[in-house]
């Protein structure tokens, strides 16, 4: 990646000034979003945050510029998230480990939280705020380490992953027709939610870095179009052939949404949204 091959030139951007105030600077605008969401839940007016990035679309395709990566290395106190979400944090935390000044507060990814979703695709499930029991597991991580940063907090939160959960299985499993979804993003999800319809959901891209639809996932996506009747998930802000666009019939249905970013002070924001577009096309039961 030409970014991270840029870090070596980089270097001696640790010595320039840099302006920052007293505030909390993140590798993922979703890592500042939780931060707040905590803060809120503790009544903390005094916690700042600064997504030091501007990511749009995919995170897996996104690289930093020369100057995001010069605020990255010299933020006074950086959050990064799991490594498989943004790969280059790692030589931005190598670089900033040589400043002992600097603090570095990497929340990541540990062997619970990889079986969390069975099977599932560990660039996938890094989307962290699209899965409920993961995104629990790091937000009580980052709680203690907010705690170590001097901040005044309750113990750590009840963090209720079952109800999105429970709402968006329930959706899942009255839609009878084959569902396709743009982006793999949601897929280990849904998979994990609704085991018996493995055979109906399909993913296009992949969330590898730079992935592209793969020949099997090509074959799944003909195999659900053999049926008279298909649902698309279209993620906005990824990049999809537009031949594959072009498969969607008249008589198939397409939900757009954005998995980029969530609300605030709503933990699971995009999933409650999803839930509430996919509620008119389940199934009514006699």
């Amino acid at each position: 990646m030409k970014s991270i091959i840029s870090l070596t030139i980089l270097v001696y951007l640790i010595g320039m000034q840099v302006s920052f105030g007293n505030i909390l600077y993140c590798s993922h605008p979703e890592l500042c979003r939780m931060i707040r969401q905590i803060a809120h839940e503790n009544n903390l007016a005094g916690i700042q945050t600064e997504s030091l990035v501007s990511i749009t679309g995919d995170p897996h395709e996104y690289e930093p510029s020369i100057l995001e990566i010069k605020k990255l290395i010299n933020a006074p106190i950086l959050i990064t998230g799991p490594n498989e979400l943004n790969p280059w944090t790692q030589k931005i935390n190598s670089q900033r480990s040589k400043a002992p000044t600097l603090k570095t507060i990497s929340i990541l990814f540990d062997q619970k939280d990889y079986l969390a979703y069975k099977d599932a695709n560990h660039e996938a499930i890094s989307h962290f705020w699209l899965y409920p029991k993961i995104y629990c597991s790091l937000k009580n991580k980052l709680e203690s380490n907010l705690k170590q940063l001097g901040h005044e907090l309750k113990k750590l939160s009840i963090c209720d992953y079952k109800k999105p959960e429970d709402q968006l299985r329930s959706v899942l499993i009255n839609i009878k027709y084959p569902i396709i979804l743009t982006h793999d993003a949601l897929l280990p999800l849904f998979l994990n939610l609704a085991p018996e319809r493995a055979n109906q959901i399909v993913a296009i891209k992949g969330s590898g870095h730079h992935e592209e639809a793969s020949p099997i996932s090509i074959k799944k996506m003909y195999n659900a179009l053999s049926s008279s009747k298909v649902l698309w998930i279209q993620e906005l802000g990824i990049n999809v052939p537009q031949n594959i666009i072009n498969k969607i019939r008249p008589t198939d249905t397409v939900i757009k949404i954005d998995t980029a970013k969530g609300l605030e002070n709503d933990s699971f924001s995009v999933l409650n949204e999803l839930v509430k577009k996919l509620t008119p096309f389940m199934e009514k039961t006699p």
